[in-house]
This record gives structure tokens, C-alpha cells and sequence, in this order.
């Protein structure tokens, strides 16, 4: 449940919810946008209530990735593109997330997707895939998110985990769904180090780091600021 404003900071109280996250965090990784469209004008207002180094990232509509075999109606892409692209030079990252059900035997429609997004991805997002089922780590899908310019998300969930010791190409792009199922449960303080570990081994490798919690069921907000404080970082955030 979100907060109630009586429980922010006095200065914070009469402001909106994202100007009291933006004041904690400075990226945000948008769901809503993966059952419904945003609207142009309320990305352009929330655009206008964070700071400039704050970054959006949206996840990709689910008529796009959740269509049966991939099979999506192109006139969709446009205009989901052209409404999140409001943020102007907030944009981050564009997750694209497949579900279970979709396995590698689909890796012509991938290229299709991608072509399809790259087409109209004039803002320059960081498209991002996270795999759902673990056939999809295979050396020919990844040469094809390379010419894409996209890379893997790099997720816990167990049966689609990606890959021990991948290394990503320029983005290190992690998502914590919880230590149980259905994004539940509250990671552990030795886990959070040993992944703060990895974060600056990416930094160092010049890599840059976007992190979400999704385990919002479990202690995703307290999960994340003790990486933080172990990272000595302030570029990660859960997802909401």
C-alpha cells in the first residue's frame, strides 16, 4: 500500500507521491504503462514534478508482448512511443517483458518486435528484454538483441533466471522480484552486499546500473535503501 501523506516529511506533505519518491530515488520504473497507454500530457506533468538527472523507464505494453505468439497489431508501437517519449531527456530505459508462456521457437517474431520499436524509437530509450522462459539464453538471440541495440534484463525469478555471469554490454539492467513467490518476502542483508558488489564491478567495467525491486509484496523499499547505503549509490530504485 502506498504511504499515506501524514507520513511524509513536513515539506513533502501537500506534494504529489512522485515528488516525494523523486526526492529519495531518481529513476522510476512505470507498470502502469503495460496495462493501459499513458496519456501524452500526463507524461509531460510527470516529466515537470521530478528533478533533471531523474529518469523514467516504462515497461512496454502487454498488447505488444502478451499477443499470443507475438502476434501484435503494429499501430500499437507509435503511439505508445510517441506518448512515453513526453519525458524528453528523462528517458531511460523501455522494458520489454515476455511472458512464460512465449519460448524460443518465437525468435522471428523477436526480431520483428524490435525492428518494430527501433523504427519508432526516436527518443533513444535503452530497450531492454526480460525473458520469461530460459530458452531464450542462446547465443543466436543474443546477436540479435546486439544488432537491435538491446540487451538482457537480469532477473531471480527461478525457472527464467538469466544467466550466471552474463555480462552485459553497456547497461547492467537488474530486477529483484523477492526471495519467495509472487514477489514476496525481504532479502537478506549478506544477499543485498554481495549484489552491491556486483553493482560497483559493473560501474567499474563502465557500465551503467539501473535496479528495481518488484518484490512489493514483501520489503521492497527497505530492501533497496540498504543497497544503497551498501552500494553507495543513488541511480536504484524498485519498481512500482
Amino acid at each position: 500500500m502506498p504511504m499515506p501523506r501524514s507520513q511524509y516529511p513536513p515539506e513533502y506533505r501537500d506534494k504529489t507521491r512522485l515528488e516525494y519518491y523523486a526526492s529519495l530515488f531518481n529513476s522510476l520504473e512505470v507498470n502502469s504503462s503495460f496495462y493501459k497507454t499513458p496519456q501524452a500530457a500526463t507524461v509531460t506533468k510527470w516529466a515537470k514534478m521530478v528533478p533533471e538527472d531523474f529518469r523514467f523507464t516504462f515497461k512496454l505494453s502487454k498488447e505488444v508482448t502478451h499477443c499470443k505468439g507475438l502476434e501484435f497489431n503494429e499501430k500499437i508501437v507509435q503511439p505508445f512511443m510517441n506518448a512515453i517519449d513526453q519525458v524528453g531527456d528523462k528517458n531511460g530505459c523501455l522494458l520489454i517483458q515476455f511472458p512464460p508462456s512465449l519460448h524460443i521457437e518465437k525468435i522471428n517474431r523477436l526480431q520483428d518486435l524490435l525492428s518494430e520499436v527501433k523504427f519508432y524509437n526516436e527518443a533513444n530509450w535503452k530497450m531492454m528484454v526480460e525473458f520469461r522462459h530460459s530458452s531464450w539464453y542462446e547465443r543466436e538471440v543474443f546477436e540479435i538483441l546486439e544488432e537491435y541495440d538491446t540487451d538482457i534484463v537480469l532477473h531471480d525469478i527461478p525457472a527464467s533466471a538469466s544467466p550466471a555471469g552474463y555480462l552485459p554490454r553497456e547497461i547492467a539492467y537488474l530486477r529483484y522480484h523477492g526471495p519467495e513467490p509472487r514477489y514476496r518476502g525481504s532479502y537478506s542483508d549478506s544477499f543485498l552486499r554481495k549484489e552491491a558488489e556486483r553493482i560497483r564491478a559493473f560501474r567499474s567495467a563502465g557500465k551503467q546500473v539501473y535496479c528495481y525491486f518488484n518484490n512489493t509484496m514483501g520489503d521492497a523499499v527497505n530492501n533497496l535503501q540498504t543497497l544503497i547505503k551498501l552500494e553507495a549509490g543513488k541511480d536504484i530504485l524498485p519498481a512500482y
